[in-house]
This record gives C-alpha cells, structure tokens and sequence, in this order.
C-alpha cells in the first residue's frame, strides 16, 4: 500500500511509511521513494565525494549514496525517484536530511544547513555546522510557543529579491543533555532508530504553508558571555551562508547559479550572528534574544529606518577552552 506524505512542499509516493514526516491528501506525485529494496552491490568509477560520513557516486542516470553501515540510497539525474536500501526507520533519518537535501539541490532549490523557526509569520532561519545546537534552540523556541518551520535541513524558493521557506517535518533530534534541559527526562524520549544516539520529538502539526524567510542568525562560536546577537557583515555573511550551504556533492553544473544566488540571499535578508554562551542552560537567554532581534529588526523595516551598519565578526577562538567545555551548547 502506497502511503503519502508531504516534506518540503512536495508530495511523496512511498510504499512503507515514513516516520517523522507529515502525512499528505491525494494529489500530483512530486517524488516517488521505494525502501527496503535490494543493494546495488557493483562498482562504479566516478565518485563525487568521498568522506566519513557517506559516499557519492555519479551514475549515467543518476547518483548513489553509500553509508558506512550498508545503507544505500540511488537517486535519478532529476530527483524524482529514490530507491533506498536498508531497515526503513534508519534509511528514513537519511532521507529528509542529507538525501533530501540533495534532491532539493537537483530540483533547483537552495539549501542552508539550518533549521528555522516561524517567528510572528515570519520565517527565520539558524544556521551551523553539526553540534552548533540548531536543535537545541529549534526545541526552546518550541517551548516558548513558536512554531517550528524547518529543522536541520531548510530549502528556499527564489523570488528574486526575496526568499520563502519551505515547510519541513516536525520531528527534533537531540543530545541527551539538551534534551534532559528542555523536556525535564531525556529517557521520556524515545531513541533514535532504536539507538543510543539521540533522542527525538515530535511536534504538534501547523499549517503546512511557506513563509517569508525575514532573517539568518549564523551560530558562532561558544563565548565566556552572556548570549546575544550581534550584526555581520556582508563579507561576513557571505562567507557563512557559504559553509553552512549542503554542498557536500561539487557538481560543476550547480555551482554558478548557487553562488549568485548567495549573493542575493546575503543582499536582500538580514545577516546575524548569534552569540551562545558555554553553558547549556543558558541556550534559553538565546533564544530570547533572537526573537527580541527579530522584533526589533521588523520595526525598524516597518518604520522605514536604515539598520545599522554591518561590522566584521570578532573571533575569540584564544580566549580560553569554552568550546571544549562539557556542558556546551549543542
């Protein structure tokens, strides 16, 4: 029995439910999945990349990923189909970050590494490298009653001088600590894929609709200070945007068209950084003072007034061990 389900705004056909991702009415098939299928298991010459984490090959019709634990997944050159093999709960933790990420990629989408939160019908994104604590600050501003738009994986649609989000699944995965911080019990989460990794949630259904990406707070390093938000500038900003895009596979054909489309991003919506703290705990003070930033960023666009200029970022990299500290944001 095929079942539907509707992730970033496209309707998806798979023949095994998958978990985390919000169900979908009948409709035009954007995206047909198949999982559990057999493993392709011959070799092939071109590869894309080559990491750690997995590895991608170009196909003559398409690419392959392959992960270190024998999942697998081929994809077709324009992303409308995806054979995965592998038990189905893990393959799906695959499929709506990094595969999906690909595949939004391919459909002409830019993709920050973010997760993104709606923020009085605005969309404003988080963005950081892995353990930057973009979940962590995704679960506070859930707590404080804001919506949540994206997580991990944030593609936009180009308007020219302007950016929408699309809407994402609602499932957040978090490190036991921040998980014990925010829900009280870490174990009253359940794991993972049935693993000791993280914990996840899920979180209530919105409206499925896109909104307006109205700011980027990029998540600098961890700071002997109290958490709050600071300006970049364009270069600063450009530089970022850059770092925390999934471009994981350099295929010269995106390339150009990413790397204007970058420039426009930096041009038409406001770059911050978010400044965390060491300590954990303090992740909630963050999130208060982005969304206090956000506010303030509206009324100054509403009331016509210039916002103040950029400045380059200040590091603090020497300024002692707080990043290696244990109970650091994540």
């Amino acid at each position: 029995m095929t079942s539907l389900h509707r992730l970033h705004d496209l309707v998806i056909a798979s023949n095994v439910p998958i978990a985390g991702v919000p169900g979908a009415e009948a409709g035009d098939i954007d995206l047909h999945v198949t999982l559990d299928v057999a493993r392709e298991t011959h070799a092939l010459q071109k590869r894309l990349i080559d990491g750690p984490l997995f590895t991608v090959f170009r196909k003559r019709d398409g690419y392959r990923f392959d992960f270190p634990d024998g999942t697998q997944f081929v994809i077709d050159r324009d992303g409308t189909s995806i054979r995965a093999s592998g038990p189905p709960e893990l393959a799906a933790i695959y499929l709506v970050n990094t595969v999906m990420a690909f595949v939004l990629r391919l459909r002409g989408h830019e993709v920050l590494h973010a997760s993104c939160a709606n923020i009085d019908g605005v969309a404003v994104a988080f963005a950081g490298p892995g353990g930057s604590g973009k979940s962590t600050l995704a679960a506070c501003l859930a707590q404080r009653g804001f919506s949540i738009v994206s997580e991990d994986v944030t593609a936009l649609v180009d308007h020219g001088d302007r950016f929408e989000v699309l809407p994402s699944h609602r499932r957040l995965r978090l490190w036991s600590d921040a998980a014990a911080l925010i829900y009280g019990d870490a174990h009253a989460l359940p794991w993972l894929a049935g693993t000791d990794w993280k914990h996840f949630t899920e979180l209530p259904d919105t409206p499925d609709k896109r909104l307006e990406l109205a700011a980027i707070y990029s998540i600098d390093d961890r700071r002997d200070a109290a958490p709050h938000v600071e300006s970049l500038s364009p270069r600063d900003g450009l530089i970022d945007l850059i770092a925390n895009t999934y471009h994981s596979v350099r295929d010269a054909s995106l390339l150009p068209t990413n790397f204007e489309r970058l420039g426009r991003i930096t041009a038409s919506v406001p770059l911050r950084l978010a400044v965390p703290n060491v300590r954990l705990d303090s992740v909630f003070d963050l999130a208060d003072a982005i969304v206090d930033d956000v506010r303030n960023l509206r009324h100054e666009l509403a009331s016509g007034i210039r916002p103040a200029p950029r400045v380059a970022r200040v590091h603090e990299r020497d300024a002692g061990s707080a990043a290696a500290a244990p109970d650091a944001v994540r």
